[in-house]
């Protein structure tokens, strides 16, 4: 079994890739008893650290897996993993994974603990975002993927940021010809890291990777 944070959404939950929504919820209400700062169980065998990872990735899991549109783009990146095969999805959706309106919970991070990192422009992100973990680099999808998680289209994004449009959609479509040059695009990478309110540092260092590697071999 691997480790907490290494798992993914549905194994975190401990829920089928075909789960219906009651069942994402139940399974969502359960882990956080479990993981939450109060809870005997886990008290001995988590740090405070751990225990933080644990229930921003439950925020993120329940986010993702509760809106059919944010399903559908994570399982596609579990199946591009070797993570998920079509066949564990079944004809999808086998049942609406959406919540009936009005039933979807308000979930946030910040219920469980105020111990967060501070962004340079004062505003806060917790650890960093499971649709980072596991990669080598961050991917453009990845990147769209936190902010549709964070509920913010791409005009949104693009106010926050001042960062032309075209550069937005051209990171997060891996449209490295369309790109900036490099001392640009670490300045673009890192201010719309702050808007995403995931960690900087890790964005930047992880998609200039794939930038690099690209723009190596494009010239060669």
């Amino acid at each position: 079994m691997r480790r907490l944070t290494e798992q993914n959404y549905y194994e975190l939950l401990g829920v089928s890739p075909r789960g219906s929504f009651e069942e994402i919820q139940a399974a969502y209400d359960e882990a956080v008893n479990t993981y939450s700062g109060d809870s005997v169980a886990t008290y001995s065998l988590l740090t405070p650290e751990e225990r933080q990872h644990v229930l921003t990735r439950l925020v993120d899991a329940y986010k993702t897996l509760t809106n059919s549109h944010l399903r559908r783009e994570y399982n596609q990146l579990l199946i591009e993993k070797g993570e998920l095969s079509p066949q564990e999805l079944g004809p999808y959706p086998a049942k609406e994974t959406a919540s009936p309106e009005g039933e979807l919970k308000e979930v946030s991070v910040e219920s469980f603990s105020t111990d967060e990192k501070t962004g340079s422009q004062g505003e806060t992100y917790g650890s960093n975002l499971d649709l980072f973990d596991g990669y080598a680099s961050v991917t453009g999808r990845s990147i769209k993927m936190v902010r549709l998680a964070r509920d913010m289209s791409l005009e949104e994004a693009y106010r926050k940021t001042n960062v032309p449009k075209q550069t937005l959609e051209a990171i997060e479509e891996d449209d490295f010809q369309r790109l900036p040059a490099l001392v640009y695009l670490k300045g673009f990478l890192k201010v719309y890291a702050d808007a995403l309110k995931v960690d900087p540092a890790q964005m930047v260092d992880g998609y200039v990777k794939r930038f690099l590697e690209w723009r190596t071999t494009d010239r060669k």
